[in-house]
């Protein structure tokens, strides 16, 4: 019997050959679309799943307050608080204490220099609770010494190729580590990227005391008792904080939450997004459902088409669930070849799909269990939401419906139509106006005035060093190498600096204790600082609000520069008033150091954030960056003549540089590929909807051609009867703005409150969002409508 169904099936789809290639094209981008975001939004919420104890594991947090009024939380606490908490409290099993050495830059081996991106300290307890595979050595009374090193399997191959890592030696400047083991390659899906970890001791040499309560610089993770409760250890590290520490408290958080709902101060890497995460579940459910909709909107709207022969069925003896088994075997056929289409959709858009998202996502999604059961389960989902509802229309036809000269569709079906039409218009809008509203929001965080000029300055990581020695010779490189870039007639100014706007936060000190000299004042607040020359601040175009910039003759002892949001936090009335005043910051057995010069607000980071509290001491050969800011119409030439003084005073290192601008904008990166691929999705609800409108519109107009040739022949233009034939749209089309417009206000509103510096939602963008899609459909109608008012009313006509 089934094969008779399959027959009559495959009968019909090549009788309806349009119809059935737009309900196929249809379900098979939407499925498409749903896996890719599926494979996404699994990514997303895998972060930390393959450490073993990571249900136990908890990062503790430190919240700062200025009385009881919250500040920010920093993801950054004290050294010993975790050995204390072992101590006190029961339910914490072990910890471990990362510090991150992000100064290590670039390390040495057989006299060659290799990058290094992901460079921590670590407890020897690391290799305990967080289960890391070793290669070579062993977890056992590893790290109880300093300038130990266990370096990924992919870090070693780059350093000894296929020979034994273990017991070798690298230099960090002129600081020599040995490896005590090799651990197999973290996968992507954790906060906490590991490239080279290095003995917490190490850090001691560097003049770090893990003893003090008077930084914070580490990051601290817990691993709780399997029965520990969340809420009450909190309350305990609540009274542990108020023992310890001043105006603030420790907060832990579960390891799982971190990467898409942590987003706080100096975290290791940014972090995804919740929010983004569910608006795009929130795309992949409308997009498949629009598929859906399609199918039943021309099923249904064509069902008049099929009621003799449903009618004749019934006639001659065929029960309902007889009819009903063969419109779902229609529909289990059709799904079947949507379905296939829509894996070879996806084998052929993999890699523009990565490229898209820029996660490193698994590429090899046919071989992943979840990826076939999903894909099995949606099967099952499109056949039986695209599939029953029509199927029970079509088999509950009366038998003495042959007998009907003509056969209409129910006012009940044209509603529900209406209705799934109207609801395709909605989600099209919804996530049209979203798109709108993000790229808006890009566009206005990249024109702001940031305070700063970003144009045609060129930067060079500067070689790191370590120990007196490095330190001199380095000191004397980076004097040589600006001295002769400064005499190219292309170059204007040349900067040496600790860091720069736009860096990783972690490049940039900070400091909770410094106030007016002699006051507590200013001093609940958290400040950030680094080291500059006398050119810096000329260079980045940062203008003076009070007082002068640096000498370059040095002769800025004990001072210091500050941005106006340092000087209001400190207490000061205005720029003028903090001029000469002392601050509590040392520099030098002084005790204090005195304001020299206050500049304007600029942004050190993105616009997402607030301004921050910017302090600036005078350290012309210690920095980490070279800034050029360059005056050339050929940038190729003036590249090579500064990558030859380059390979002249750094000998080894490789030239590699990036524009200011290029560096800045890199901060907006996942908020850009959030854009593309909202934008995209967009796009693609789009288009489904519009192939849905297609169909339905062929069929009205077949089903009307008499009525339009009578029309005709009675006189009426070709714009009334597209007018007539498009109406219907067009007031779905406005239903579908009232229910869209508040709906999208309200997601947006809550997605843009991330942002310090954001835009306000006008009328303007929905009705943009609105026009785009009226023409879209529009268009799709009015072609079609447009060739049958064009047509000769004679041929319709001619059988009557």
């Amino acid at each position: 019997m089934f094969s008779n169904y399959l027959k009559l099936a495959a009968r019909n789809l090549r009788k309806d050959k349009f119809y059935a290639s737009i309900n196929i094209v249809g379900l098979a981008m939407a499925t498409a679309a749903f896996l890719f975001i599926i494979h996404y939004v699994r990514f997303e919420n895998s972060y930390e799943n393959f450490y073993k104890r990571a249900d136990n594991i908890y990062r503790i947090t430190l919240d700062l307050y200025k009385g009881a009024e919250y500040v920010f939380t920093d993801c950054e606490t004290h050294p010993p608080m975790a050995p204390l908490l072992k101590k006190e409290m029961p339910e914490v099993v072990d910890y471990v204490r990362v510090e991150n050495m992000d100064e290590i830059r670039d390390i040495k081996s057989d006299n060659k220099i290799f990058k290094i991106n992901h460079a921590y300290a670590v407890d020897p307890s690391m290799f305990k609770v967080f289960n890391y595979d070793f290669i070579e050595g062993s977890p056992e009374g590893i790290f109880t010494a300093p300038n130990q090193a266990v370096l990924t399997a992919s870090l070693a191959k780059r350093l000894f190729g296929n020979e034994p890592a273990l017991g070798k030696t690298f230099l960090d400047g002129n600081e020599l580590f040995t490896i005590s083991g090799v651990i197999k390659d973290v996968p992507p899906n954790t906060h906490l990227k590991v490239e080279l970890l290095l003995s917490l001791l190490t850090v001691t040499r560097r003049n770090v005391d893990l003893t003090s309560f008077h930084g914070n610089n580490n990051y601290t993770y817990v691993q709780l008792a399997p029965n520990a409760n969340l809420a009450a250890f909190n309350r305990k590290l609540k009274d542990f904080a108020k023992a310890h520490i001043k105006n603030a408290l420790y907060t832990a958080e579960p390891i799982k939450d971190i990467h898409l709902h942590s987003h706080k101060s100096f975290e290791p890497e940014e972090n995804g997004d919740s929010k983004t995460v569910q608006f795009m579940m929130v795309i992949a459910v409308l997009v498949l459902l629009i598929g859906a909709v399609n199918y039943i909107n021309l099923t249904t709207a064509r069902a008049s088409d099929r009621t003799k022969e449903t009618g004749m069925r019934k006639a001659l003896g065929s029960s309902r669930l007889s009819l009903i088994k063969q419109f779902m075997t229609e529909t289990l056929l059709l799904n079947i070849i949507a379905l296939s289409l829509a894996l070879l959709l996806i084998a052929v858009l993999m890699p523009a799909y990565v490229k898209l998202i820029d996660r490193p996502v698994p590429t090899n999604i046919f071989q992943l269990p979840y990826f076939w059961y999903t894909v099995l389960g949606l099967f099952a989902f499109n056949c039986i939401i695209s599939g029953l509802y029509p199927a029970l229309v079509l088999s509950g036809v009366k038998p003495v419906s042959v007998t009907r000269r003509s056969f209409t569709a129910s006012q009940g079906g044209t509603v529900l139509r209406s209705i799934l039409v109207s609801g395709q218009f909605v989600a099209a809008l919804v996530v049209l106006s979203a798109s709108l509203i993000i790229f808006r929001q890009l566009s206005y965080m990249r024109h702001q005035d940031l305070g700063i000029n970003t144009k045609q300055v060129l930067i060079l990581p500067i070689p790191a060093g370590n120990g007196d020695g490095i330190d001199s010779i380095r000191r004397a490189q980076s004097q040589v190498f600006m001295n002769l870039v400064k005499q190219l007639p292309q170059v204007e100014r040349v900067s040496n600096s600790g860091a720069l706007p736009g860096v990783s936060i972690h490049e940039v000190n900070t400091s909770t204790g410094i106030s007016q000299y002699g006051s507590d004042q200013g001093l609940e607040y958290t400040y950030y600082f680094y080291g500059i020359d006398a050119n810096f601040l000329p260079l980045m175009d940062i203008k003076m609000a009070a007082g002068e910039n640096f000498r370059a003759d040095g002769s800025n002892n004990d001072q210091l520069i500050m941005n106006r949001e340092a000087c209001r936090m400190l207490g000061f009335k205005s720029p003028e008033d903090a001029i000469g005043k002392k601050l509590s910051l040392s520099l030098s057995n002084l005790g204090y150091t005195t304001i020299k010069g206050v500049v304007e607000d600029y942004h050190q980071q993105s616009l997402k954030g607030a301004l921050l509290p910017m302090i600036h001491f005078y350290f012309p050969d210690r920095g980490k960056y070279f800034s050029i800011r360059l005056n050339t119409s050929d940038m190729d030439k003036t590249l090579a003549s500064i990558g030859n003084y380059w390979q002249q005073q750094y000998p080894g290192y490789p030239f590699e540089y990036r524009f200011f601008d290029q560096l800045f904008d890199q901060q907006y990166k996942a908020d850009q590929q959030f854009g593309r691929i909202v934008q995209i999705f967009s796009g693609f609800t789009l288009f489904i909807t519009c192939l849905g409108i297609l169909g339905l519109t062929a069929y009205n107009i077949n089903k009307r051609r008499k009525e339009i040739s009578i029309r005709k022949a009675l006189g009426a233009s070709v714009s009334h009867i597209v007018t007539l034939l498009s109406g219907d749209f067009i007031k779905l089309v406005l239903i579908a703005a009232v229910i869209a417009t508040p709906l999208t206000w309200y997601v947006m509103n809550s997605w843009l409150q991330e942002y310090a510096y954001r835009i306000q939602i006008h009328w303007w963008m929905f009705a943009i969002a609105g026009m785009v899609t009226l023409c879209v459909a529009l268009l799709t109608v009015g072609v079609q409508s447009v060739k049958a008012a064009l047509a000769n009313p004679v041929k319709a006509l001619k059988s009557e």
